[in-house]
C-alpha cells in the first residue's frame, strides 16, 4: 500500500461500493494508463489497483491510496494506513532525537538494546530537564552533561585550594630565607 502521485495516469476499471461512514470518499479499481511512463522503459504492472481516497481533517487535501489488496474494506486499508504512517514517524522522530550514527551490533537483540539504552538517556534527560526547571534546548543540555559529566567540582576546588595553601606556605618561608 502507497499513496498516488498527483500526476499519475490512472484508467478507471470499476467504482465499487461504499460503506456508510464518511471517511472513504471514493473506491475504485484502477488500472495504470501509461505503458511507457518516460525514458523508453516499459510498464509490465497491468493488473488493477485499488484505489482508495480518504477525507483528512481541517480541510487538507485528501489521500490517495493505491493498493493491491482488492478483498479487504477501504475504512481497513486506510486504518492500516494511518497504523504504518505511525511507525514511519516513529522511526523518523528516533532519527531525528536519538542520533544514532551506527549499530554496534548486527543482532536483533543488539539493536533492540541500543535503541532502548538511547531512549533511555534521552528520558532521563528529559526529567533532568524538567527537575531542573531548565528553558534551554535538550541538545544544550546533553552538551553541557557531556562536558561536566566526569569532572568533581569540589575535587578540583580543593585540590586547588591546598595547592594555593601550600604555594602560600611556601612563599612565606622563603621570603624569611631571603630578607
Amino acid at each position: 500500500m502507497t499513496r498516488f502521485k498527483r500526476n499519475a495516469a490512472l484508467a478507471h476499471v470499476q467504482e465499487l461500493p461504499l460503506s456508510a461512514e464518511g471517511e472513504i470518499l471514493c473506491d475504485a479499481l484502477v488500472r495504470l494508463s501509461n505503458p511507457k511512463p518516460g525514458a523508453g522503459r516499459k510498464n509490465p504492472y497491468q493488473i488493477p489497483l485499488r484505489r482508495i481516497t480518504v477525507a483528512r481533517e481541517q480541510g487538507q487535501a485528501p489521500l490517495v491510496l493505491a493498493t493491491n489488496d482488492l478483498d479487504s474494506p477501504a475504512q481497513l486499508i486506510a486504518q492500516r494506513y494511518k497504523e504504518r504512517w505511525g511507525i514511519e514517524l516513529f522511526f523518523k522522530w528516533i532519527k531525528q532525537h536519538l542520533r544514532i550514527k551506527r549499530f554496534f551490533g548486527r543482532s536483533e537483540a543488539a539493536v533492540r538494546i541500543q535503541i532502548l539504552t538511547a531512549l533511555i538517556t534521552y528520558l532521563l534527560l528529559h526529567i533532568y530537564a524538567q527537575a531542573q526547571g531548565s528553558k534551554e534546548s535538550l541538545w544544550m543540555l546533553l552538551a553541557q552533561l557531556r562536558a561536566g559529566l566526569f569532572t568533581r567540582p569540589e575535587a578540583e576546588t580543593s585540590y586547588y585550594r591546598r595547592r594555593r595553601q601550600e604555594a602560600q606556605k611556601m612563599a612565606e618561608i622563603q621570603g624569611v630565607l631571603f630578607s
